[in-house]
């Protein structure tokens, strides 16, 4: 049904007579189709905000690693397997 053609089918009624019972299930329908699409939105949303927490979390650890490997090359002293020399 053509959107135009159902909200004249709404509008046809009087005030005080009661819904016909094809209204109710237009509207519901209508309702329903809204909530699917809010549903869909914010599935992606939430999906897209997932993945852009993902990347970050990867390059923090990628930049974290880095760090960790060069302090490690710096601090090298040629003795292997390292020891703590504390001890």
């Amino acid at each position: 049904m053509p959107e135009a053609d159902a909200s004249n089918f709404l509008k046809r009624r009087s005030r005080r007579s009661p819904k016909h019972q094809a209204e109710y299930v237009a509207e519901q329908r209508v309702r329903m189709a809204a909530n699917e699409r809010r549903k869909e939105y914010y599935e992606e949303q939430r999906s897209e905000f997932e993945n852009y927490v993902e990347e970050e979390r990867d390059e923090q650890e990628e930049r974290t690693r880095e760090k960790q490997e060069q302090w490690r090359e710096f601090n090298y002293d040629g003795l292997y397997p390292r020891y703590d020399h504390r001890y």
